[in-house]
């Protein structure tokens, strides 16, 4: 009987133990169900959101916006007439959802690349935020706007849209050459294909992807227009406006020293020449009588900028028409032809121009057209490259986008943006001059 006791209450026991186990994987499997519907619940919301947003961009990149001009911007965050954090809430969309939209509209399938997706991605955010963001009336409102602003800012810059972007032709030509590319592989391994020739057009087929210049400038130009009136708004001070004479409004010097920032600008090139190469050749300057003395209002880290990637291309293609090495194989340019830099700015005139003269044995007209495109590239190898599993990795290219055929196009459409322009002229065999044209602005 004793033993019959202890069995039911053995089996009662072990049905409890089962009992409370099921309760417990039963709570277990709820628990895991309510997560997952909540994780579904928050993704239908991001994509409701996104869904909203993207109509939202329609409506915004459909109104139109004046171009940017210098002496416009700084009247609009110099006259307490105008409200700037306003001005700025209401344009700042505008630029992005063009943007986005001028992303979308993309040819050739580059709006398809992941990079030119990750980068709509984090535009969208932007966009997202800023719509969001009441319009700053009071002081608090104001300070909300510029920390929304500097969280967009740290992000782009975290991103690294430009280079994001020019990764993104990367990809395309990947894509569209990866058949050639694996011809080129064969011949390196099989001796009956040796004896085919492959040129690099065969390989980076150009052709194919020759309209994506007109909208890519589009889409940069929103990039610089964003840029810019963001930073002006994230760099102004107001209360130095208390100022009778500031010498800084947001990022444009009031009275900017032409020759100094060319002047600074081409010692940073000739120190990177002279990393690269280990030496430099001379340049010769010359000015014009008003150039020393005449001061206007321009963002001088636009003329570093255009004047570093001009000087950059005018050191190599001398140092290489013309290389020597001494007698330890050290590359000399004591003998080599100066690049020569003519700086005209006459008091009255519309435009300063920065004049760029090299004796690099100049270009084709074939290479002269391709010189502005970004499909093109005369570096062999890019900073950045594509590995086999898609990713990026580094190579020892001399700067951050060498190799992506960005830096003349972008410094044209940097030029174009704020009223000027930049082109070459050529003459093969000899060398080639680049016009930096600079639209002054009366403060």
């Amino acid at each position: 009987m004793r033993r019959l006791v202890s069995t039911t209450k053995l089996l009662g026991s072990t049905a409890g133990i089962r009992l409370s186990s099921t309760k417990n994987s039963d709570r277990e499997r709820l628990e895991r169900l309510v997560e997952e519907v909540k994780g579904i619940k928050s993704k239908l919301k991001v994509l409701e959101e996104s869904k909203a947003a993207n109509g939202l961009v329609d409506l915004y990149a459909s109104r139109k916006m004046k171009k940017l001009d210098i002496k416009r911007i700084l009247g609009i965050f110099n006259d307490r007439a105008y409200h700037a954090p306003i001005f700025c809430h209401k344009t700042l969309p505008i630029v992005l959802a063009q943007f986005i939209t001028g992303l979308d509209r993309l040819p050739s399938g580059l709006n398809a690349m992941p990079s030119i997706l990750s980068v709509r991605a984090t535009l969208l955010r932007s966009f997202q935020k800023l719509i969001n963001c009441k319009i700053p009336i009071t002081d608090g409102q104001v300070q909300h706007f510029r920390r929304v602003l500097e969280d967009i800012d740290e992000e782009h810059a975290e991103r690294e849209l430009l280079q994001t972007m020019a990764f993104g032709i990367l990809e395309l030509k990947e894509y569209v050459s990866c058949h050639r590319r694996a011809l080129v592989e064969l011949k390196k391994t099989s001796e009956r294909w040796a004896s085919i020739p492959v040129r690099e057009e065969d390989v980076l087929t150009y052709a194919e992807i020759q309209d994506i210049q007109a909208p890519l400038d589009s889409v940069n130009r929103c990039m610089i227009t964003y840029n810019f009136i963001s930073r002006m708004f994230l760099n102004h001070d107001p209360e130095m406006m208390m100022d009778s004479n500031p010498s800084r409004v947001g990022m444009v010097d009031l009275e900017m020293n032409l020759e100094h920032v060319v002047r600074n600008a081409v010692d940073e090139a000739k120190q990177i020449c002279t990393d690269y190469y280990g030496d430099c050749p001379d340049t010769e300057f010359e000015l014009t009588s008003d150039s020393k003395a005449f001061r206007f209002p321009y963002m001088s880290t636009t003329i570093r900028y255009i004047i570093l990637e001009l000087m950059k291309n005018a050191f190599r293609a001398t140092v290489e028409s013309h290389m020597k090495r001494n007698d330890i194989g050290i590359v000399t340019c004591a003998d080599m032809p100066p690049v020569r830099v003519l700086i005209n700015l006459q008091e009255g005139t519309e435009h300063a121009c920065i004049c760029i003269s090299d004796e690099g044995m100049g270009m084709t007209d074939e290479a002269l057209a391709m010189a502005m495109a970004y499909s093109y590239t005369s570096v062999s190898k890019p900073a950045l490259q594509l590995c086999e599993s898609g990713e990026k990795s580094a190579s020892t290219a001399p700067s951050p986008l060498a190799g992506y055929g960005y830096g003349l196009p972008m410094s044209r459409v940097y030029a174009q943006s704020l009223g000027g322009d930049l082109f070459l002229q050529t003459m093969e065999g000899y060398g080639t001059r680049a016009y930096y044209y600079i639209k002054i602005a009366d403060a």
